[in-house]
């Protein structure tokens, strides 16, 4: 793998940016816990349609810039995205199948273990 270049660096960055702000904004249109899931679901699903267009158009051009931002712009607007694509286009179907189905698994019972190891014995007020 090749060093990174400060301008595919810098497409990164920016494309993250703006796709976390795009989330961020999205998040707030309907604040009600029915809406986050709905939204967040939403979100998912569009930054993996997105990204796999944008890379499939992308496929065999000499646009290393372009892919760089919008792989920023996906993985800022959804980390799903790129877990999707490490899915589908890992070498090896079985590893790619047991990786999908393992990797929210073990990602639930992390954030689980993170929140009962960090919550107060007392409740804070």
């Amino acid at each position: 793998m090749s060093p990174i270049t400060l301008p595919t660096g810098a497409a990164v960055a920016f494309g993250g940016a703006v796709g976390a702000v795009v989330r961020y904004e999205i998040w707030h249109w309907r604040d009600s816990p029915k809406w986050l899931l709905i939204n967040t679901f939403g979100i998912n699903v569009v930054g993996c349609v997105l990204l796999g267009a944008a890379l499939g158009y992308l496929s065999g051009r000499e646009a290393t810039v372009a892919r760089a931002a919008v792989i920023g712009l996906a993985s800022g607007f959804t980390t799903f995205s790129f877990y999707a694509l490490q899915g589908v286009t890992f070498d090896g179907a079985w590893k790619s199948v047991v990786y999908i189905v393992v990797t929210p698994v073990v990602a639930v019972v992390a954030l689980a273990v993170g929140a009962l190891v960090t919550r107060p014995a007392v409740p804070v007020r």
